[in-house]
């Protein structure tokens, strides 16, 4: 996923009171996917993933 993906799930993920490094480490995706401006790329899978762990439906993610 692209970094504007990142930026909306960093801020869910805060909104929610849930570090990065938490997600990372429970659903165990690498860190550096997470933090943008990293050039690292989140894949689709792990993006679904995260989600489901914060209870978001992909399709409300205001991208575009």
């Amino acid at each position: 996923m692209g970094e504007q993906a990142k930026k909306w799930l960093i801020e869910q993920m805060k909104q929610n009171h849930i570090s990065p490094e938490a997600i990372a480490d429970i659903l165990e995706i690498s860190l550096e996917n997470l933090h943008v401006g990293t050039g690292e790329l989140l894949d689709a899978d792990d993006f679904l993933r995260i989600c489901a762990y914060l209870h978001i439906r992909p399709e409300d993610i205001p991208i575009g």
